[in-house]
């Protein structure tokens, strides 16, 4: 698939190019007009309109360096400015009876490939009207004594065929190529999700065999510490400490059998409709109880919030994103959610040092090592967004810090 960064710019040189070719063939034309019918009056004109021509042309190709380029309306004009500068050469040399009057197709034919149908539809239009015009008004070329057009059968199946043609490539042509386009972006953005779900299950494939492996050593743990407690009865200080020890222990032990459960329940069965504002006090009340000490400020809208869909790696990877702004800086981290009819958003801003652009253009993609760990945890992070149908961006703060913003859709 093109790079659509190219794409505009490689569109605007195959219209400078072909411009180039047809000055030079438009200049050859009146060359041989010039040297070979001294009673031909419209050489001059003819030139005139060409050197126009030729200079606007040159004025682009110089433009064409600049980074950006302008949209879908400038290419048209341009177009348009083409079907012009035909209009005139044909009036000049013998209108519809000019053998290259079926030129007009080209420009046709490029608006059908580069812009979206109602440009193509437009600049058929005119150029149909032109070919009209151009049937009854013109002047002759030199070899015929006739100053009069009369429309005659063949005239108006040439009208015909010409109306049918650029009906033909400014709808079917375009349906082909929007086709192709719709097509390679699907592949395109199928590859990255199928890349992204295999370093998502070789993670979460490491992850379920370490929390196995850790089953093992933590059972030995705790009936040491067990032993530890019988035998310090009589020292209460160590005794205590022993019994916190055992109760971490213990807790490390549900939080492996929770992760175990949860990774054999089906993802129909985890998910659960419920109110947005609902949701996310849940998720903020609980990364409280796990974050005390950070300062955070929350923005939610008193309005009533639409529902949208969750799951437990959706709230792990609030929990995450939430815990890498406190990583980043633990001081005055604001959490803004906002809705519409179709989405959800929440605006976490942190004052950390920032992420580099490097990086930035990288993570949730692949897996990426950032100084601070946090490249694994947003990868997955952003996988769980990308599930339920939401994105997640990172955006820079002049002043310091990052803006993280998350996106999902209401059902």
């Amino acid at each position: 698939m093109l790079n659509p960064a190219l794409e505009p710019r490689h569109n605007w040189r195959i219209l400078l190019q072909l411009r180039a070719i047809t000055i030079v063939g438009q200049a050859a034309a009146i060359l041989f007009l010039f040297l070979f019918f001294d009673d031909y009056t419209n050489v001059a004109v003819m030139s005139a309109v060409i050197a126009i021509y030729a200079l606007i042309n040159g004025v682009l190709w110089i433009q064409l360096r600049n980074p950006e380029l302008p949209g879908n309306t400038s290419y048209f004009l341009q177009l348009l400015l083409d079907v012009v500068e035909l209009s005139l050469m044909f009036y000049f040399s013998g209108g519809a009876t000019n053998p290259f009057i079926f030129y007009f197709l080209v420009p046709v034919s490029i608006a059908a490939v580069v812009l979206p149908l109602k440009y193509v539809l437009s600049l058929s239009i005119i150029c149909t009207l032109a070919f009209s015009v151009l049937l009854n008004f013109s002047q002759p070329l030199p070899e015929f004594d006739e100053s009069h057009m009369n429309i005659t059968l063949s005239e108006w199946g040439m009208w015909f065929n010409f109306a049918l043609s650029a009906l033909f490539i400014s709808t079917f042509l375009n349906h082909i190529v929007n086709h192709m386009r719709r097509q390679q972006t699907w592949l395109s953005r199928n590859r990255e999700q199928l890349l992204q779900d295999e370093q998502v299950l070789a993670i979460a494939t490491h992850a379920a065999g370490t929390a196995h492996e850790l089953g093992t050593p933590l059972n030995s743990m705790k009936l040491i510490v067990e032993e530890l407690i019988a035998d310090a009865e009589e020292n209460s200080q160590v005794s205590e400490d022993a019994y916190q020890l055992k109760n971490q222990i213990e807790l490390c032990s549900r939080i492996l059998r929770k992760l175990s459960e949860e990774a054999t329940i089906t993802a129909d069965l985890h998910n659960e409709n419920i109110e947005a504002k609902e949701y996310i006090e849940e998720i903020i009340e609980k990364w409280r109880i796990l974050r005390p000490e950070i300062e955070l400020s929350v923005d939610i809208m008193d309005a009533q919030s639409p529902k949208i869909q969750v799951d437990t790696t959706l709230n792990q990877a609030l929990l995450n994103l939430l815990n890498n702004a406190a990583d980043a800086n633990p001081i005055d981290i604001k959490l803004s959610v906002r809705w519409s009819k179709s989405t959800v958003t929440l605006t976490i801003q942190d004052n950390g040092p920032g992420i580099s652009n490097d990086v930035l253009e990288r993570l949730g993609q692949q897996l990426t090592s950032t100084k601070d760990g946090m490249g694994i945890g947003f990868f997955l992070s952003n996988a769980s967004v990308s599930r339920r149908g939401g994105t997640v961006a990172l955006y820079p703060v002049e002043e310091g810090g990052t803006i993280t913003e998350i996106t999902l859709p209401v059902i």
